[in-house]
């Protein structure tokens, strides 16, 4: 499974705001860190911000920053939220002589359960330690 930039995005967010618990920063500073368009990362932070995983103050003084703990996140919940569908295979309308009979789905989704219990067990806070934080903040953009 190759996750979307979107998730990609939400999950680099999520470690640069946590890395700076105290603090909150701009959704420019943010892209210039990691070099993404800004346009993308305002979608990301939106939907962050509507479901509780960041705060965000509009204006000059204004700013963006984890709404919950790092540990109360937990990757398999920043992926759910932000994939548009998890299903491995899409075959509904499919015109497949073995759709009736086909085992490889239900292996497929079995498999994806597996991965996303091991995420459950990993928080943001687990993707920080001291050379990250590092990296994140002595890199100039």
């Amino acid at each position: 499974m190759q996750l979307t930039k979107h998730t990609d995005f939400a999950f680099r967010t999520l470690i640069y705001l946590a890395s700076m618990p105290t603090e909150s920063t701009t959704i420019q500073d943010v892209a210039d860190r990691f070099d993404m368009p800004k346009s993308h990362l305002m979608k990301v932070v939106s939907t962050l911000v509507a479901n509780g995983y960041a705060h965000s103050i509009r204006g000059k003084q204004g700013g963006i920053s984890l709404a919950k703990t790092p540990e109360e996140i937990t990757l398999r919940e920043v992926l759910e939220l932000m994939e548009k569908t998890l299903e491995p295979l899409d075959c509904v309308g499919q015109d497949c002589l073995i759709l009736k009979t086909c085992r490889l789905k239900r292996t497929l989704k079995s498999a994806q359960d597996k991965y996303l219990e091991h995420l459950d067990g990993y928080s943001i806070a687990d993707m920080i330690d001291t050379p990250t934080t590092n990296m994140i903040h002595l890199l100039i953009p």
